[in-house]
């Protein structure tokens, strides 16, 4: 399958661009062609740095666009992509050796049409082993269950094939969320089967090189679905919860304290979900408008001056 990787970034994000493109220029895979696009976003998009160095034999293609919306440049880049098999993560994001050839396994190898990767620290410690441990147990129940609504994408590791993206696509252009709202549409629309997960298919995030950077990008993640106020999946019962704690003590058999530190380390995510959310009523952000699956106008933080000019309009009229 010849496969088209796509990357949205800003003009920020230019250092973080060449360990991306340097993993993909490392992948072992032979089953097909690799094209990389690489969109700048926003407004800062017409002024965009120059590119950054491409790896030898690399075919990147380097494209823009005003929307302030990452997934408006998903969007660009999949009408202009040719590949049977759309690929997508993030700057700062680099793939293991096996990234492309795992994720083209699982959907060459099941009824998946879109799959959602593994991501990892940069440098695994103890401490943020036994944290995630528990989240891989999760992702495996999750994606291998009949409830659509705990489904979610992963922006920085999942892919597509073609005809699927053509059939339920493109991406809501939000700031955040619409790629675990294009994995519930498939799902609900067709069925959880659709969905699969490959947690072979790892890419290593830059800036988590311990517990305490996982925490940290936990407490922005949380703020920025506060914020953005982005689709998500369904929250997990407390009950269930309990029984994937317990699955995961057993499965990697935990001792009593390491079982205690889990426990801990759990506990602190938490706090630092719930905190990060918290922290979003102290963030202001400009209305804009944006579009979903449809290409219709939907409501959101982001909105037009039509759309503010009409709102005045009514509240003048009461």
């Amino acid at each position: 399958m010849n496969v088209s990787v796509i990357i949205p970034a800003q003009a920020s994000d230019a250092p973080h661009l060449a360990g991306t493109l340097r993993g993909i220029g490392d992948q072992r895979y032979d089953a097909g062609r690799v094209e990389v696009f690489v969109v700048q976003y926003g407004a800062s998009a017409a002024g965009a740095e120059a590119p950054p160095i491409v790896p030898p034999g690399l075919h990147v293609h380097f494209l823009s666009v005003d929307n302030p919306s990452p997934y408006a440049a998903r969007n660009l880049a999949s009408r202009a992509a040719s590949g049977e098999v759309l690929l997508f993560t993030e700057p700062g994001c680099v793939p293991d050796p096996a990234w492309i050839a795992a994720h083209v396994a699982a959907l060459r190898d099941s009824p998946a049409t879109l799959v959602v990767g593994h991501v990892a620290p940069a440098r695994e410690t103890w401490a943020v082993a036994t944290f995630l441990s528990y989240e891989g147990v999760r992702d495996a129940w999750v994606f291998s269950g009949a409830s659509w609504q705990h489904l979610f994408g992963r922006p920085k590791n999942m892919a597509i094939l073609r005809r699927r993206f053509d059939s339920h696509g493109p991406f809501a252009e939000v700031i955040r969320g619409a790629d675990s709202k294009l994995v519930q549409h498939v799902a609900r629309e067709l069925s959880c089967d659709e969905i699969g997960h490959a947690p072979g298919a790892v890419v290593r995030q830059e800036v988590v090189r311990g517990l305490p950077s996982c925490l940290r990008d936990r407490f922005v993640h949380a703020r920025a679905l506060r914020v953005h106020k982005s689709s998500h999946a369904a929250p997990i019962a407390l009950p269930e919860r309990v029984r994937l704690f317990r699955e995961t003590v057993a499965t990697r058999r935990y001792g009593f304290a390491q079982a205690g530190m889990l426990l801990a380390f759990l506990g602190a995510g938490i706090a630092a979900f719930r905190l990060g959310g918290a922290s979003a009523r102290f963030v202001r952000l400009p209305d804009i408008h944006h579009r979903d699956h449809t290409g219709q106008d939907s409501p959101g933080r982001l909105r037009t001056p039509d759309r503010q000019r009409q709102q005045q309009d009514r509240r003048e009229q009461d």
